[in-house]
């Protein structure tokens, strides 16, 4: 499923070519002020020399050439994006299932239609959608194949926000700017952090997120935020 990526002030809009039953989703990637693209990784968690640069470079590149699945919307490490305006259903709803943070306008409709076909889609629904809404109303949602509201939506948890619909597009945009400005290398252990959680058990997630915290005490990063605080002034993070 090709994406067409495009540089929007201090973010990048991941926008989905009408096939199929593509929905109103635009999905967003913050990029700091001054970066030329998104794939730019700062040490120590994985610089473009280090095998796991280069893997997130490679799926960046992906995304750009059209050649992206939504795995690898999935794996960014960067925050994402998802503000919906129409029906999404099927891959759509799926688009937006596989971003970080999803807004809504109150025109929203989400449905996972692969059932009313006779398919069964991806793991969108069966592995992602069971962690927002919980795994009965998963059920429902996957083997019925219904619609539900921007209100339901809110409701069950499937987005963070309704805004109207001519604020919806700047609602995702000032989010955008605002984790753009945030610390790089901590939003990244987050994701990370969060995505293991998917896998471990609390025990091994707890070391794993040690592991990660101990990384960012030595950061430049953390220093920053550290003075930033004492001085009373907006920390300026540069992703070391």
């Amino acid at each position: 499923m090709p994406f067409v990526l495009r540089p929007a002030s201090k973010c990048v809009t991941l926008s989905p070519p009408p096939v199929m039953t593509m929905p109103c989703v635009a999905c967003w990637l913050p990029v700091r002020a001054g970066a030329s693209a998104p794939a730019t990784i700062s040490r120590p968690f994985s610089s473009p020399t280090t095998k796991a640069g280069r893997q997130d470079s490679r799926q960046i590149q992906r995304i750009k050439s059209g050649e992206s699945s939504l795995d690898d919307l999935f794996a960014l490490e960067k925050p994402t994006i998802a503000a919906v305006g129409g029906p999404a259903v099927g891959y759509g709803m799926d688009i937006a299932l596989y971003c970080d943070i999803r807004f809504a306008s109150e025109n929203a409709k989400f449905g996972w239609y692969f059932v009313r076909r006779g398919v069964l889609g991806t793991v969108g629904g069966t592995f992602i959608l069971r962690q927002l809404v919980g795994l009965s109303k998963a059920f429902e949602l996957t083997l019925t194949g219904d619609l539900v509201d921007a209100d339901e939506a809110l409701r069950i948890g499937l987005v963070s926000r309704v805004v109207p619909q001519e604020s919806l597009l700047e609602e995702a945009r000032t989010m955008a700017r605002k984790l753009a400005s945030g610390p790089p290398l901590a939003q990244r252990a987050v994701k990370r952090a969060m995505h293991k959680g998917f896998q471990m058990d609390w025990k091994s997630l707890g070391e794993y997120q040690q592991a990660l915290g101990d990384v960012l005490w030595r950061t430049d990063d953390h220093r920053e935020g550290v003075n930033s605080f004492v001085e009373k002034r907006d920390p300026k993070f540069t992703g070391r």
